[in-house]
């Protein structure tokens, strides 16, 4: 895995392993958090927009678009 700055942005180079790991916690956020807040419309948009792109992906309704 590798980090690295371009232009003000952060890019993160991964496995598909290493990708799918971040998918399974984020999504795991989307329903709770450790201390039972529910962060389900913040960490969705998150992960909306990392897979923004992948022609595999049904994106999370968040906000009023639920």
């Amino acid at each position: 895995m590798s980090y690295s700055e371009e232009n003000g942005q952060v890019v993160l180079t991964m496995s598909r392993e290493d990708y799918g790991l971040l998918s399974k916690l984020l999504g795991w956020l989307t329903w709770t958090e450790p201390s039972g807040e529910i962060y389900e419309d913040e960490v969705g948009a998150l992960v909306n927009r990392l897979n923004s792109g992948n022609p595999n992906y049904r994106p999370y309704q968040v906000g009023d678009s639920k």
